[in-house]
């Protein structure tokens, strides 16, 4: 009988605060990883900068 193991798997969760351009950035990335879950909706700061809630799942082998 052949038995597998599940991989296990971590929750981050993120807020980034920054340009557009770098949150941009850092969206793609955790999107070509496979990583990204969830990505809330940019919500404007009094500075310019803008904020937004990222989730990760984090696969660990």
């Amino acid at each position: 009988m052949n038995t597998t193991t599940a991989t296990r798997t971590r929750v981050l969760d993120l807020v980034l605060v920054g340009t557009g351009e770098d949150i941009a950035a850092l969206t793609a990335i955790a999107r070509q990883t496979g990583s990204l879950v969830f990505r809330s909706a940019p919500t404007a700061a009094d500075d310019g900068r803008q904020r937004v809630f990222l989730r990760l799942h984090l696969h660990h082998r």
